[in-house]
């Protein structure tokens, strides 16, 4: 009976020797799918990381030449301005000459249009007079 008890037992053990085997079987496949994930997911994070180290460098770059461009950009302004000031300016001076002259041909053509009227009104008055002194000497006798 004792042999039949321990063939009875080797048979237990055997089975669970199997199932041990079949579990651990399985296992090992589960823990070579998980390292090849987990190297795939390592290798894709290196490539990640490697792209996002180049964008970053990139947009460094990119960051300085816009600095640079924006500071080319403001001197190229300040000279503009600089030489629209100095425009002005000179058109500013241009317009006091040419108002100035404006002003003096103005003033010179009212004294002489003054002139001018002032010896016509003198003149008026003098024929008048001398109308009136004719009329009055008899100037129709002459005619």
């Amino acid at each position: 009976m004792e042999e039949a008890k321990i063939l009875e037992r080797l048979v237990q053990v055997e089975d669970r020797a199997k199932s041990n085997t079949k579990r651990l079987d399985i296992a090992e496949n589960r823990i070579d799918k998980n390292e090849e994930i987990l190297n795939n997911v390592d290798k894709s994070l290196s490539v990640t990381v490697e792209q996002i180290k180049n964008i970053a460098e990139d947009l460094k770059t990119t960051s300085v030449n816009f600095k640079e461009a924006i500071m080319r950009s403001n001197t190229a302004n300040s000279k503009e301005t600089e030489l629209l000031k100095e425009k002005y300016t000179e058109l500013e001076k241009k317009y006091e000459k040419l108002d100035s002259k404006l002003e003096q041909e103005t003033v010179l053509k009212d004294a002489n249009n003054w002139r001018t009227s002032k010896k016509q009104v003198i003149a008026w008055v003098i024929t008048g007079i001398l109308a009136l002194i004719a009329g009055a000497l008899g100037i129709s006798k002459f005619f």
